[in-house]
């Protein structure tokens, strides 16, 4: 039913695929914006045990790198390597940081692939190149070429096998037919060459895609161990499951036209045949149980589900997350497709489904993969001295105590691998800290966003966007706060206050700022700014004062305790979990002792504050003052002003949409990015475009772009 490792311990395969090997580039994606091991740390950071790694047959026959594929200042290491050996790097990457590879016969030529074209099968008819012999002898090769490595661990020997037309008259791929299309003669060849090859790890066989069936078809009348002499133990079945596909449908709909659709919907609708996406909860349970839950149940064979993925329309991400309940019901293996962000290879089309920001790094606001990080608890590969732990992110707790932190690890912070830009709300770049609550207002729950605040400037002799009135209100018997309140409550970015009358000004207040005009003698506009509070960390030592220079002593500490997993190489994690754990649980400072954190109630930070103001303690200003003396590290609260710089003309990731949305204004959309963690947005007429990167990398990252700001 598991799979497991060496010692018969319980290896979960919680996966990401990671493709353009397979795709007209020939390496992974990712490699022109970040280098090797930063994609390789986020993929171990996110919590994936695996990484499924699909490539072309093409590949393996590839002496150069396509331009633009790597870009070689950024991985310097990877110039003059052909495609497989960019391969061999990311394996060593992802295996140094103790993620295991299943490599995946993705494609028979390089390119992005779908609906019912030549890649449907294993092999190229009439073709010596591509035959299924030579197939089956690259799988044989590249199962020697990795026998020493221990971290691919599998042969997911090909994807989504289903016809190459949908002509009348073609055929395509079955199980069991016995003729050069049959899927379990191929595979069955394939297998055994590989085990009579001597390689290690595991065969992945997967359903026939189209026409899509249940496994059981390829369980009866004899199962695939028995009918190929091959170990059952190296043997795991494998599936696909989006929202636009679905049982019995015999072709993929998803990829064709609008008149083939509809005569496609009408044959499955007269067959009553529905797409995942389709049915009810309850429906897609019963579904998925018939189709493979039954080996889980009954313990026959690992399952793999190999790909799943969405974007954020409202069908596909109710999909995915009730297929993420029954996953994790029944602790189904799975991998998410796709890691990859960005334009499809060889296409303009976006890849909606990524999990990563538009500059190739973890996304931690998304809500999908909080579902997988969620999926992805469970027996891993490594233990914490095996993985790296970048820089920035909180310490992480060794994989075989994971499901022991959540009921008996006195921890308060819960799995602290998750990092500190969801703790409790989003951080923002380049806000100073995460945002916190107004101290004279209730407690928030996790994720809610604080409110905002105003400071106004009220500017006599001046007004913007004159005559552009979107509301026009008496001021008689109104108070100067009723009017601030009815500019902030609906969405406009200032007013006019000219005699008796309030005129409001729908531009945000950045763009009124740039238009005020002056020679309005008896006009005073009034100009927000909008604010927030952040909070802060001061780290303070002991301070020598005095002719002798006598040390003072610090206040004592009881706080409280949190146990700290050690962390030697990056002691910045462990400041940022403590850091968490004051947001969380209300303190207000902490300080670092043998291994653990002793959290500062309200009257022992105010105990330090105090000190720190007759400067018997000062900031710190070396690191060797760090390894010399007590340090503490004081919470502190500062004002953040939130507004946004405007680039007209200008777009960055152009083509990179998680989310659109049209008819916002632009305080909405500026809103979205603070609850929602994204960097900025472009907007085209009355559409926004949201973008996930970092602001600092979407100024870099701007090009000319006419008509969109």
């Amino acid at each position: 039913r598991h799979v497991v490792n060496q010692f018969g311990h319980h290896f979960k395969l919680a996966g990401v695929n990671w493709y353009g090997a397979s795709d007209s580039y020939h390496v992974v994606g990712g490699l022109d914006m970040r280098p090797l091991e930063d994609l390789c740390n986020a993929v171990a950071d996110m919590g994936f045990s695996t990484v499924r790694l699909p490539f072309s047959s093409e590949m393996l026959r590839i002496d150069e790198v396509p331009e633009a594929a790597i870009d070689f200042k950024l991985n310097p290491e990877l110039r003059g390597l052909n495609p497989l050996e960019v391969m061999d790097r990311v394996i060593e990457g992802l295996g140094a940081v103790g993620v295991a590879v299943v490599l995946n016969n993705h494609t028979t030529t390089g390119a992005w692939s779908g609906g019912a074209e030549l890649n449907g099968v294993w092999f190229r008819e009439g073709c010596s190149t591509y035959s299924e012999m030579s197939w089956i002898a690259d799988w044989v090769e590249i199962a020697e070429r990795y026998r020493s490595s221990p971290h691919v661990i599998a042969y997911d020997i090909r994807n989504e096998v289903r016809p190459i037309s949908v002509l009348p008259g073609s055929s395509g791929p079955r199980w069991g037919s016995n003729d050069e299309l049959c899927w379990a003669r191929a595979a069955g060849n394939c297998a055994r060459a590989l085990v009579g090859a001597g390689a290690s790890g595991l065969i992945v066989i997967e359903r026939i895609c189209w026409p899509q069936g249940t496994l059981k078809e390829m369980l009866v009348p004899t199962p695939p161990w028995e009918a190929w002499s091959v170990p059952r133990d190296r043997l795991v079945l494998s599936l696909h499951m989006y929202s636009w596909s679905g049982p019995g449908s015999w072709s993929p709909k998803h990829f064709t036209p609008g008149p083939v659709r509809a005569m496609l919907d009408v044959v499955d609708y007269i067959g009553s045949r529905a797409l995942y996406g389709e049915m009810s909860e309850a429906e897609l349970e019963a579904q998925m149980d018939e189709e493979f839950g039954f080996c889980l149940d009954q313990a026959i064979c690992p399952v793999w589900l190999s790909e799943l993925g969405c974007n954020f329309n409202e069908s596909e991400f109710n999909f995915f997350t009730r297929v993420c309940r029954y996953l994790k019901r029944k602790d189904v293996d799975f991998a998410y497709w796709p890691l990859n962000v960005g334009p499809k290879p060889g296409g303009n089309d976006d890849e909606s489904y990524g999990i990563l920001t538009n500059d190739w790094q973890p996304r931690w606001s998304d809500l999908r993969l909080q579902a997988l990080r969620n999926l992805c608890r469970g027996p891993g590969l490594a233990t914490s001295d095996q993985r790296r732990v970048p820089l920035h992110l909180p310490v992480r707790i060794p994989w075989q105590l994971q499901d022991a932190t959540e009921d008996k690890t006195p921890s308060w912070y819960g799995h602290v691998s998750e990092p500190l830009l969801l703790a409790p709300r989003p951080w923002c770049s380049p806000l100073p800290g995460p945002l916190i609550q107004w101290p004279d207002l209730e407690k928030l729950e996790r994720h809610e966003l604080p409110e905002a605040r105003y400071l106004w400037s009220a500017l006599h002799g001046f007004d913007a966007d004159p005559g552009e009135d979107a509301a026009v209100m008496p001021f008689t018997g109104l108070e100067l706060d009723d009017a601030k309140l009815a500019c902030v409550k609906g969405g406009f970015g200032g007013f006019a206050l000219h005699e008796d009358w309030v005129y409001m000004r729908k531009a945000v207040p950045e763009h009124l700022k740039d238009r005020l005009q002056s020679g309005y003698p008896h006009t005073i506009f009034m100009l927000p700014t909008e604010v927030r509070l952040c909070a802060v960390w001061t780290a303070l030592v002991e301070s020598e004062i005095g002719e002798e220079k006598a040390p003072v002593t610090l206040p004592s500490v009881e706080g409280g305790n949190l146990t700290l997993p050690p962390d030697e190489r990056h002691p910045e994690a462990m400041h940022e979990a403590c850091q968490r754990a004051c947001l969380e649980q209300e303190k207000f400072g902490y300080e670092l002792r043998n291994g653990e954190a002793l959290l500062f109630t309200k009257d022992e930070a105010l105990a330090i504050q105090e000190a720190w103001m007759r400067r018997k303690l000062r900031p710190i200003e070396t690191q060797e003052e760090a390894v010399e003396k007590r340090v503490v590290h004081l919470q502190e609260m500062v004002l953040a002003s939130i507004g946004f710089a405007v680039f007209r003309d200008h777009d960055a990731f152009s083509g990179a949409d998680l989310r659109v949305e049209r008819g916002l204004s632009l305080g909405q959309c500026r809103q979205i990015c603070l609850e929602d963690g994204y960097g900025g947005f472009a907007l085209s007429g009355d559409t926004a475009f949201f973008r996930t990167a970092e602001g600092g990398v979407l100024r870099q990252r701007l090009v000319h772009s006419p008509g969109c700001d």
